[in-house]
């Protein structure tokens, strides 16, 4: 399709990766550094999510209203969820372009070759970064309460993120 891809997006304040360049791996979570790998790669999964959503609402042309309309409402609940992430990330002292980051997800949105495809594809996208966000809770509640409390509220809010992506499976 190449819809997605061919995409012009202004992906600040994030850089992502050269055409063929590998992200950087993350360092230790126990360090200020691993920290803000964490937080600018949820972040970028966010900032790519809301982006998603807001493009394939004029995208796929057998999208449904039901279905642009819930993917709208989700783009502004990701942007909702970006901005949170970048204001801890503000407080920590973390440039969310200091490194380079993958642009796989969002090519990854040309193999969806309608709406229901792309529908199941962000559904299950939403259900990986629920449990993402209760991972990082768990392994951060003892170290940085405040973070772990920005994860928490994120995984609680996919589970109504699923619930909408779900939807626009139907009708």
């Amino acid at each position: 399709m190449g819809r997605f891809s061919e995409a012009e997006i202004n992906w600040a304040p994030f850089r992502p990766c050269a055409p063929g360049e590998k992200p950087p791996y993350p360092r230790s979570l126990q360090t200020p550094e691993g920290l803000g790998d964490r937080l600018r790669f949820v972040a970028f999964a966010e900032k790519q999510a809301m982006e998603a959503f807001s493009l394939a609402a004029n995208v796929f042309s057998d999208s449904t209203e039901h279905q642009r309309s819930a993917w709208l409402r989700l783009a502004d609940e990701e942007a909702k969820h970006l901005s949170w992430l970048l204001k801890r990330m503000e407080e920590l002292g973390i440039d969310p372009g200091e490194r380079s980051q993958s642009l796989a997800l969002w090519n990854s949105f040309d193999r969806c070759e309608g709406a229901h495809q792309f529908a199941v594809f962000m559904s299950n996208a939403e259900e990986r970064g629920r449990i993402a966000g209760e991972q990082f809770f768990e392994t951060l509640k003892s170290t940085d309460p405040v973070t772990a409390e920005i994860f928490r509220k994120i995984a609680e809010e996919e589970v109504e993120h699923i619930r909408i992506a779900e939807s626009a499976l139907r009708p």
